[in-house]
C-alpha cells in the first residue's frame, strides 16, 4: 500500500479535550481505525492554540503538551516521535508511524524566543508563526493587512530554521508572507492551503504564493476542508480537492505537492471552548468523499483515474513531505 503522510492532522486537539475528560489512550481507541481504513502512515500532529478562546495560551500549550506525552507514551506500541531524519527508518523498522509534533502558532511563546529552544527540547520539529491571530512574531490572515512580521519574528524565522524545525506559512497573511520568504534560507511548507485561483478564500495561495513555496524547494500540502475546496458547496468534492493537485501540481511540479487533509469531523465534535471556526465550521458534512481518514486513500484512486504514475502519486501521497522532512532534520543542531 502507498504511503500516506498527513502533513496536518489536529489530533492533539481532540487527545486534549478527551484527556481533560478522563479518557486515555485517545488515539488507539478513536483514530488508529480510520489511519488504517484510510492508509496514513504517518503524519504531522500539532497542537493547536486557538488565541480568542485560550486567554492563557502558553498555559494551553502546557496543557496540550502534556497530553500529548501521555498520549505518546500510552501509544509507544503505535506511534513513534521524529526527532531526526533517522527516526523514520526506526519508525519503518519497529512497524510504527512517524509522528512529527507541530506547533500550529506560537502565541504560547509570547515574546520570549527561549520558548522555541524549550519546544525544540521537547521533540517539537514543525512551526508556524501564528494560527490567525496577530501576535508578537507575525500576523495571521483575516488580521490587518498592512501588519506583517514584527522584527521579532524576522529573528524567530532565523532561528527556527538554525534549528532545523520546518517552518509552516499557512495561515500567514500575505505581508507576512512575503517577509518570511525575504528573511527564510531554507524550504518553507504550506501544510494545508490550497490554490486561491480555484476557490477565493483568504486562507488559500495567490499563483505567486505557490510558486515562492516551491522556488524555496518547499511543499503545499492540500487541505480537505471544504470551504477551501470550493465556495459552492455542490462543488465541495474530492473531485474538486483532486482539481487542486492538479493546479498546484501544473503550477509548479509533483515535487512541490503533498496531502494536509486538515480532517476536522472530531473537533467539530469534541472540542470544547467555543467555535473553531476558520470561516464558518458547523457539524455539516465535510467535503464530499473525504468526511475523515478513512477516506484518505481515495485521493490516490482519483490520481490514478487522472493517469498519474505511481512513482508521482507516491510523492504526492507522503513522499515529498518525507524527503523534506528528512532533509530538514539532518541540518538540525
Amino acid at each position: 500500500m502507498t504511503f500516506i503522510f498527513d502533513g496536518h492532522a489536529d489530533i492533539w486537539s481532540d487527545v486534549v479535550v478527551r484527556r481533560s475528560r478522563g479518557e486515555t489512550e485517545v488515539f488507539r481507541n478513536h483514530h488508529l481505525e480510520k489511519f488504517k481504513k484510510g492508509g496514513v502512515s504517518g503524519g504531522i500532529f500539532v497542537m493547536w492554540i486557538d488565541p480568542p478562546f485560550d486567554q492563557n495560551p502558553k498555559q494551553r500549550l502546557d496543557e496540550i503538551i502534556r497530553a500529548a506525552q501521555e498520549e505518546m507514551e500510552e501509544a509507544s506500541g503505535l506511534l513513534h516521535l521524529v526527532r531526526t531524519a533517522s527516526d523514520f527508518e526506526a519508525a519503518a523498522v519497529l512497524g510504527k508511524m512517524p509522528v512529527v509534533w507541530g506547533v500550529e502558532g506560537l502565541s504560547g511563546i509570547g515574546s520570549d524566543l527561549g520558548g522555541l529552544e524549550r519546544l525544540y527540547d521537547l521533540g517539537i520539529r514543525h512551526m508556524s508563526l501564528t494560527w490567525n491571530e496577530a501576535n508578537p512574531l507575525a500576523t495571521g490572515v483575516r488580521q490587518d493587512p498592512d501588519r506583517g512580521l514584527t522584527a521579532l519574528g524576522i529573528k524567530a524565522v532565523r532561528r527556527i530554521e538554525d534549528m532545523g524545525i520546518l517552518l509552516d506559512v499557512s495561515h500567514l497573511n500575505e505581508k507576512s508572507f512575503w517577509e518570511v520568504m525575504s528573511a527564510a534560507s531554507r524550504p518553507l511548507i504550506a501544510s494545508h492551503s490550497n490554490a486561491r485561483t480555484l476557490c477565493d478564500a483568504a486562507r488559500n495561495l495567490t499563483d505567486e504564493q505557490i510558486k515562492g513555496i516551491a522556488s524555496t524547494g518547499g511543499i503545499i500540502g492540500i487541505n480537505s476542508y471544504r470551504d477551501f475546496i470550493d465556495l459552492d458547496p455542490k462543488k465541495q468534492t474530492i473531485e474538486r480537492f483532486v482539481d487542486h493537485i492538479d493546479y498546484v501540481v501544473s503550477l509548479v511540479g509533483v515535487q512541490h505537492v503533498g496531502l494536509g487533509y486538515d480532517f476536522c469531523d472530531y473537533i467539530e465534535e469534541n472540542l470544547i471552548r467555543g467555535s473553531v471556526s476558520e470561516l464558518s465550521r458547523t457539524t455539516a458534512a465535510d467535503t464530499l468523499g473525504l468526511e475523515t481518514a478513512e477516506k484518505a486513500s481515495s485521493v490516490l484512486n482519483h490520481l490514478r483515474q487522472r493517469g498519474y504514475e505511481e512513482s508521482d502519486i507516491e510523492k504526492i501521497a507522503g513522499g515529498n513531505f518525507v524527503r523534506l522532512l528528512k532533509n530538514c532534520l539532518s541540518e538540525q543542531r
